[in-house]
């Protein structure tokens, strides 16, 4: 019976050594998984700054673009006319000397506004209905017969004709054919 009482002395001894081997295999996959969903988390982040920072750059570069316009000769005297000011056609400048002296340039002349266009009022046109004379039948009184103009336009396809203008081409005066029907105008 001494056999037997080592045996399980033995597996005694070995099984604590399989069970803490087999949590530290347990435990270093739950650190691994940790890490990894951690390391996702962060290129989550990463990816959203990421687009922040880029629609940020973009909004920089429009205002940019904004201030150069506003910034610009006909801007300015464009927003100067807005508010009432006018050139000035004879400038003078100022030239500060070496020495602390002032000199003028030019002849300063004050700048005087353009009068101020008044704005005619457009007649009106009313149109008048004209009357056409026609054949009286005896008895009846004379009556004028409308007269109707139809206009009939026809867009014309690449299918109809081969020299047909492109689509993304402008329209001109003379790219679709109208006729009138008969007995119009």
């Amino acid at each position: 019976m001494k056999p037997t009482t080592a045996v399980a002395r033995t597996a005694k001894r070995r099984l604590p050594l399989a069970v803490l081997l087999g949590l530290m295999f347990l435990g270093g996959l739950c650190a691994l998984l940790a890490l990894n969903t951690a390391s996702a988390a962060m290129e989550v982040q990463q990816r959203g700054l990421t687009a922040a920072n880029a629609s940020t750059s973009d909004t920089e570069q429009q205002l940019l673009r904004d201030l150069a316009a506003k910034q610009a000769p006909s801007a300015l005297a464009a927003a100067a006319s807005a508010l009432g000011l006018v050139p000035n056609q004879n400038p003078a400048f100022l030239r500060v000397n070496q020495n602390g002296s002032v000199t003028v340039l030019g002849s300063p002349v004050p700048a005087s506004a353009p009068p101020t266009p008044t704005a005619t009022p457009k007649p009106t046109v009313t149109p008048k209905p004209t009357v056409t004379p026609t054949a009286t039948v005896t008895g009846r009184p004379s009556v004028a017969a409308p007269v109707v103009t139809v206009t009939v336009t026809k867009s014309v396809t690449a299918s109809t004709t081969k020299s047909a203008p492109p689509a993304s081409a402008p329209a001109g005066p003379n790219s679709h054919p109208t006729s009138t029907a008969p007995g119009g105008h």
